[in-house]
């Protein structure tokens, strides 16, 4: 399956442009080595845990001196963060695509669940490292990331909020308890998916919106009260600060 559009731009965006505050001079090569460095890092650190890896594991497995490594990187957390940083900016696209999808709450969830599912396939190992991994990173970084994961539940909680007030999910249910569950359903995926064994993933995605968005519906024969749930003001969103 061709990589999704955010997985090619987390393909481009994956490494950082500094060390120490200076620019390495651009180059083909570099970067095709540094994103070889990044892929490597990520198995080993599925394999062994991040805590357990160290850098001479990485450079070995790419036949590098421990010491050229610094060419690209400061530290073993600079892998953790490129991959999580990855991930993170195939989620924003994912995010904007959704709700360029349509102006029905529904659609908008559908084409976000999905999408959300389909950019497994392209970046099972990375998504892997960092739904385990993640944890160790620190500081700055850290509160980059979980600023990301907030902007991303707060948007599957404005389309479950907007779909009760226009009638489309049921009004009487707890959207952060379906917030959770709808979220924790679709990041739990890597725990068993196994490509060649599972259904294609664009299956299991339609799958999982299909389940997801049945669930939000009132059973049959429910009533309520019209217009019992209002919408919440949608806040401007932009990019975040990388």
């Amino acid at each position: 399956m061709p990589q999704s559009r955010g997985a090619q731009n987390a393909d481009r965006e994956a490494s950082p442009v500094t060390r120490r505050g200076r620019v390495r001079p651009p180059s083909a090569h570099a970067l095709e080595r540094e994103q070889e460095i990044y892929n490597v890092a990520a198995e080993i650190f599925e394999r062994k845990g991040y805590a357990a890896t160290t850098l001479q594991d990485i450079a070995d497995a790419v036949g590098l001196l421990k010491g050229s490594l610094y060419y690209y990187i400061d530290s073993k957390e600079d892998l953790l963060y490129a991959i999580t940083k990855a991930i993170h900016e195939g989620a924003v696209l994912n995010l904007e695509g959704a709700e360029a999808a349509g102006s029905e709450p529904a659609v908008r969830l559908r084409a976000l669940l999905e999408g959300h599912l389909n950019a497994f396939d392209a970046r099972r190992t990375w998504i892997r490292v960092f739904y385990t991994e993640y944890g160790h990173l620190t500081g700055e970084r850290r509160r980059e990331i979980m600023g990301v994961r907030r902007r991303y539940e707060q948007y599957v909680d404005e389309l479950l909020r907007a779909g009760q007030a226009d009638g489309s999910f049921c009004p009487e249910r707890d959207p952060r308890i379906l917030g959770n569950a709808i979220l924790t359903m679709v990041n739990s995926v890597f725990l068993w998916y196994k490509p060649g064994v599972d259904e294609p993933i664009d299956r299991v995605a339609r799958a999982y919106a299909d389940f997801a968005l049945a669930g939000l519906s009132c059973p049959a024969g429910h009533r309520h009260p019209a217009g019992r749930v209002a919408a919440p003001k949608r806040a401007k969103r932009t990019a975040p600060r990388g």
